[in-house]
């Protein structure tokens, strides 16, 4: 008797866990409530839950930087009809019939023209600018007090994650947009640039303008050839005209050379820890730090300065020209000034007016170019998102399809359970009424 009873109770034992099994995938609509009813199955589950929490945040990075390439590709287009407009603007001030007084008016208006190009290269979205580079945060342009417009972002793009392990190049940097090659040269070739231009090399990396250090010797005087540069602390630049050191506004310097080869001056107001030194470019890593490659630097023919880039196989240096700048040299034409404010002549005025057309229609094809290099990279990202939606979408199908209960088949168990029950408790009814005194009856 007691051996029956005990067997009845784990079958009633077996029959509750049933029927808490069936009321839970009825609740839920899930097959698994514990990860060890089934340990296969919960490991696929994993499996897909996570695949469907990487997609997930794959598709919320790439709407956003589709937002961001879609206002890049908007911004880009209304500075290529700003500076068709300066384009305009430049070749009627050329026009013989145009007096001072109109030039001055276009002038006016260029200066404008000139906030709005600056206000779109400064354009951000989500609090991320679109054309500082690889750092988002740093504000690409930024202006003196002079007006002077500078880029302080680097070459680099930001990449994004396109896929599992896989990752994309996104917008484009300062460099392609409102800047344009004005000199490049190949591995062993000589470039020649400007001290204005930026030099970027074949991977994006920049070098920049610098002083050799040290920049002075013990007996506070510096030795130079002629074809070599010097550049005080301030960081303006002295080339050697025959008989003086002089900047690039004619400015002498206050200390007479004397002649050689090679030729010296002595370094003024040492005690004001004023220095002086030769010029080098001197390259500078992702992060903004100096390395120590170098490259030593001539005065140039044709430009301020030449450098003989590196002749490595697949080298490629580039100097690049502001359009900020160019502006800048178009509004002082049309006013008829030099980069000091002084007054030109007439004839110069439209000699550097003239310039100033040939350098906005390089502007305007370097941000033409820019903009299809941006529409190539956007495409890549509108695909991305094309195949990353349809893989989320199979693996949320994938989901449902392991983890869900066949709720038809969960309804004939519970009908089953139903019966299974009836006929136990019936069972121990009848057990309950075998007693001696109903078996003497």
């Amino acid at each position: 008797m007691i051996r029956s009873t005990e067997q009845t109770l784990y079958r009633l034992d077996n029959l509750n866990a049933e029927q808490r099994r069936i009321s839970y995938q009825t609740a839920t609509g899930k097959i698994l409530e514990k990860g060890s009813d089934d340990s296969s199955l919960y490991t696929r589950e994993i499996y897909v839950d996570d695949k469907i929490r990487v997609y997930e945040g794959l598709k919320e990075q790439i709407q956003k930087t589709n937002a961001q390439n879609n206002v890049s590709d908007s911004t880009l287009k209304e500075v290529k009809n700003l500076l068709t407009y300066v384009k305009a603007e430049v070749i009627k001030a050329l026009n013989a019939t145009t007096d001072e007084g109109a030039r001055s008016a276009i002038a006016v208006n260029l200066k404008g023209v000139k906030e709005n190009l600056y206000s779109f290269a400064n354009e951000q979205v989500e609090g991320e600018y679109l054309f500082s580079g690889s750092n988002t945060q740093v504000k690409p342009f930024t202006k003196d007090a002079d007006g002077k417009v500078s880029y302080q972002g680097d070459g680099f793009l930001r990449k994004v994650a396109i896929e599992d392990g896989s990752y994309q190049e996104r917008g484009i940097t300062g460099f392609d947009t409102f800047m344009y090659t004005s000199s490049s040269a190949l591995k062993g070739g000589n470039l020649e640039f400007d001290g204005r231009d930026r030099i970027i090399d074949q991977d994006g990396f920049e070098w920049k303008q610098e002083a050799v250090i040290p920049l002075t010797t013990s007996t506070n005087s510096i030795s130079f050839n002629t074809n070599e540069p010097l550049i005080d602390g301030d960081g303006t630049v002295w080339t050697f005209d025959g008989t003086n050191l002089v900047d690039k506004d004619a400015n002498i310097y206050p200390e007479t050379v004397t002649l050689g080869p090679p030729h010296s001056v002595n370094v003024t107001n040492t005690t004001s820890n004023e220095t002086l030194g030769k010029t080098q470019l001197v390259k500078y890593d992702e992060n903004g730090e100096a390395t120590a490659d170098t490259m030593s630097i001539t005065t140039g023919t044709d430009k301020e300065f030449v450098v003989t880039v590196p002749t490595v196989d697949g080298t490629k240096f580039e100097a690049k020209t502001s359009t900020f700048d160019v502006m800048d040299e178009i509004i002082n034409a049309l006013e008829r000034l030099d980069s000091n404010g002084n007054t030109v002549t007439p004839e110069d005025a439209l000699t550097s007016l003239q310039g100033g057309l040939s350098q906005i229609t390089e502007s305007f094809s370097a941000a033409n170019v820019g903009h299809a290099k941006l529409g190539g990279r956007n495409r890549v990202f509108e695909i991305s998102l094309e195949r990353v939606s349809t893989k989320l979408t199979q693996f949320n199908i994938l989901s449902q399809e392991l983890g869900a209960a066949d709720l038809s088949k969960v309804a004939v168990e519970a009908k089953a359970l139903e019966l299974t029950y009836t006929a136990l408790y019936s069972t121990i009814n009848k057990m309950n009424e075998l007693s001696l005194i109903n078996f003497i009856r």
